[in-house]
């Protein structure tokens, strides 16, 4: 699958693109597209990518059942 280039975000979201796709949605809700914004520590230096909805932020597993990506 092919995505589109959607040109730097800043230098932060540049580097966090490297490893997570810009755009996402959950296909139960196609209607709304989330985009990355920053990403969660965790445990043993992991971390969770952040995603912005409509209705807030949310710790999304980009690559999870049941989420489809828009944009890398």
């Amino acid at each position: 699958m092919k995505y589109k280039n959607a040109g730097s975000k800043g230098a932060y979201i540049d580097r966090l693109r490297v490893k997570y796709p810009f755009r996402i949605c959950r296909e139960s809700e196609p209607e709304y597209t989330a985009v990355l914004v920053a990403a969660q520590p965790l445990l043993d230096g992991q971390e969770m990518p952040i995603y912005r909805f409509s209705g807030g932020d949310s710790c999304e597993d980009p690559f999870g059942n049941g989420i489809k990506i828009l944009e890398w």
